[in-house]
């Protein structure tokens, strides 16, 4: 058996069905090029507020004050996510300065305490001696 020939209408068919399923295509892909950051690097201030947890009047805020490192092409203004990454780890609080804090409190505390306890003694002491 050859091949046969289709009919106009057919072939038409097959080939609007062919162009939907290849854009349909390139729309998934786009989708999940978005979804891996190693393959977009730069980003919209939208997408910076919700990698950050900030609302995007405020990522636009820091950008401006130069708070917050970006990038200016043309009106847009896009961030870098390797740049964000040094940004959050320069301003990381890590677990050691959290106990070096943790240690001037209590012993700020105590000293405090000490302080309190010593003119309480030195109180009790002037007393005891006014009644004798």
């Amino acid at each position: 058996m050859g091949r046969e020939e289709m009919s106009p209408p057919v072939k038409e068919f097959l080939n609007t069905l062919a162009d939907l399923l290849a854009e349909k295509y390139f729309e998934r892909m786009d989708e999940r090029i978005k979804k891996i950051p190693e393959l977009r690097r730069l980003i919209t201030a939208k997408e910076a507020a919700q990698y950050l947890s900030l609302s995007i009047e405020t990522v636009y805020r820091m950008a401006s004050q130069k708070k917050l490192p970006y990038l200016k092409i043309g009106d847009r203004v896009l961030f870098d996510l390797k740049a964000l990454d040094r940004w959050i780890e320069k301003r990381m609080v890590r677990e050691k300065e959290w106990k070096r804090e943790e240690l001037k409190g209590g012993e700020e505390k105590e000293k405090i305490n000490l302080k309190g306890s010593k003119e309480s003694d030195l109180l009790t002491l002037l007393k005891r001696k006014g009644r004798d």
